[in-house]
């Protein structure tokens, strides 16, 4: 694994990548990002904040899949309680990304981590809206949540694992 992540940071430093972070290192956000201190953690404590948001959420609707939790709500009572936190953390997680990038192009742009992360995200977000869309569909139509439901909940929750371990293995990552 070593050797792959070696090989697709080799590769991303000879992409245009390189120039796009150089170029977004000398802006003035950048430059106000790098010459506060407490700008970066803040954005950090932000970014978590969020994934814990989201990450609980799509939890409770997967655990409501399980008719698990204790509660004598439905699916879809659940859903419509959840779904709103879902996206409004996907927006400030976007937000402090961004921020994040800005603060430090080089070490986000050009780190095989990072670009992994970003095609499980864009993974997660699509195959969360297809699975719960289906799963809200069968339960107002009063069917069953069957085992197919159940083992796309648990895939979507250990995705969205992998998108956690992958932000904080971002620090670690060769760039």
């Amino acid at each position: 694994m070593g050797d792959l992540l070696f090989n697709f940071t080799e590769w991303l430093r000879t992409t245009a990548l390189v120039d796009l972070a150089l170029w977004i290192s000398e802006t003035k956000a950048s430059e106000i990002m790098a010459t506060n201190f407490w700008a970066i953690p803040a954005f950090q404590v932000i970014h978590i904040l969020s994934i814990a948001a989201a990450f609980g959420s799509i939890l409770m609707i997967n655990v409501r899949v399980f008719n698990a939790g204790g509660t004598s709500q439905t699916l879809i009572e659940t859903a419509n309680r959840y779904v709103p936190w879902i996206w409004w953390a996907l927006l400030f997680l976007v937000i402090s990304g961004f921020v994040m990038i800005i603060g430090e192009p080089v070490r986000e742009l050009i780190n095989p981590i990072f670009w992994i992360k970003m095609v499980l995200v864009v993974v997660a977000i699509l195959l969360s809206l297809w699975f719960h869309n289906g799963v809200i569909r069968k339960a107002e139509a009063g069917q069953g949540v069957g085992g197919s439901a159940r083992a796309g909940a648990v895939i979507i929750t250990i995705l969205w694992c992998a998108i956690i371990f992958g932000g904080r293995w971002i620090a670690y990552a060769p760039a």
